[in-house]
């Protein structure tokens, strides 16, 4: 009895100094897909710029900030996917514009964007226009984490002992 809970306790020991570095390990397994910036107007007329860094592809993201009557104008795709641009919030219907990796589309009416993988693609792309870089952009982080099964998770924490 005795060699039970000595042992339940030294494993609940090792999960304490293993969980902290196995949650850091899961979040650097995220893939950079690198950024996707757009332009709206907001309630009082000003421009603004955001940036999305999305994390998986396959997913559509809202353009936070934008609205039925401030939908995003310009979109300006600086990852490694396609970016299908979307004029409802939730990526449905026909896309209203396709943009490759460095393309930029102006005069849409887009509250959301669908990232597809691109297989002519490989790389981020590097030259970005001048006038994308304002210091009044924010940036959007959605979905950060991913999803896993127990046993998933189990074997990530055995990995990162060694």
């Amino acid at each position: 009895m005795r060699l039970r809970s000595t042992a339940a306790a030294a494993l609940l020991a090792s999960f304490a100094l293993v969980l902290p570095t196995a949650g850091q390990s899961l979040a650097n397994d995220r893939h950079d897909l690198g950024e996707i910036h757009y332009r709206f107007t907001d309630d009082d007329g000003d421009v603004r710029r955001r940036t999305i860094e999305p994390a998986d592809l396959d997913t559509c993201y809202r353009l936070t900030g934008t609205s039925r009557n401030h939908p995003a104008f310009a979109v300006q795709n600086d990852t490694d996917a396609l970016v299908l641009v979307f004029r409802g919030d939730s990526c449905g219907g026909e896309a209203q514009e396709v943009l490759r990796p460095g393309e930029h589309a102006r005069d849409l009416n887009a509250r959301s964007v669908f990232l597809k993988p691109d297989e002519h693609h490989g790389g981020h792309h590097d030259g970005r226009d001048d006038d994308w870089d304002d210091e009044d952009r924010s940036v959007v982080r959605p979905g950060q984490g991913r999803a896993m099964t127990p046993g998933q998770f189990m074997d990530d924490v055995f990995r990162s002992i060694g």
